[in-house]
């Protein structure tokens, strides 16, 4: 089942997105993007992989310093997310938000698996 969001009134986007689910190389964790439903577009790739910091398998770092206020919201709205704690990237600062969503668990963990989507 696609997790989408309503993308009315985000900056540059026509309409619904849906989350994808793709793997950081280097260590397999889940980089999420938000594509366009319609034309399959990439919207925004809003987590960011940093190795030397300890996740859960259920975390991902959401690059606060370059989301629009009103993406960070959306995908708050979206149920599928909770923030657990900030830290240190660079100069700026990211968030670490627990997956909530089976749905997008389960995407996650059959991208692990070689499962296509």
């Amino acid at each position: 089942m696609p997790i989408t969001i309503d993308g009315a009134g985000l900056a540059g986007s026509p309409g619904p997105l849906r989350i994808a689910v793709e793997l950081y190389a280097v260590n397999d964790r889940a980089a999420l993007s938000l594509v366009e439903t319609k034309t399959g577009d990439l919207y925004e790739t809003f987590t960011s992989n940093v190795p030397s910091e300890t996740l859960a398998d259920n975390e991902v770092i959401v690059c606060l310093w370059r989301l629009p206020m009103s993406t960070v919201v959306a995908l708050l709205d979206s149920d599928c997310f909770e923030p657990t704690r900030t830290l240190a990237v660079g100069n700026a600062r990211g968030a670490v938000w627990r997956i909530t969503s089976v749905d997008l668990l389960q995407a996650i963990h059959d991208a692990k698996a070689g499962v296509p989507a």
